[in-house]
């Protein structure tokens, strides 16, 4: 009984070791900042191009929440091939770390999704994404 004890004792402190040479041996995530609306809005221009989006399927607007607040947001026109998914889930990629959250309804049967940018429970920038089957002889790259 004392031998399996000294045993279990032993493989605990080895695996407690082990784990803290993984632990300090990981690099810390890098999280940067934002500094103003207009970097937020360069890295969505920059996610827009990447994705093949080009600038005449894109519409801003500025929508008043309230006498105060106000927002921007983006309409797209994508084809009926574009991964509104995919395009989330490289958007969500980019921005995280900045501290900002992406999370994103889906409308059925259409399948147009509203995407909005987050930070500290404060809605930044929307971006709605919806299909225009006039666009499916786009050429994107």
């Amino acid at each position: 009984m004392k031998n399996g004890k000294k045993i279990v004792t032993a493989l605990l402190a080895l695996t407690c070791i082990i784990s803290g040479i993984i632990l300090a041996s990981t690099p810390a995530p890098k999280f940067y900042r934002i500094e103003d609306f207009a970097q937020l809005d360069s890295l969505l221009q920059q996610q827009f191009q990447d994705s093949g989006i080009i600038p005449s399927q894109i519409q801003s607007s500025i929508i008043h929440v309230d006498s105060v607040l106000t927002r921007k947001e983006y309409r797209i026109e994508v084809p009926s091939r574009f991964s509104k998914t995919m395009f989330h889930i490289e958007l969500d990629k980019q921005l995280s770390p900045y501290g900002l959250e992406t999370p994103a309804r889906v409308h059925f049967p259409s399948r147009d999704m509203n995407i909005y940018v987050y930070h500290d429970k404060s809605v930044l920038r929307t971006i709605r994404l919806t299909t225009d089957p006039e666009l499916d002889s786009l050429q994107t790259q």
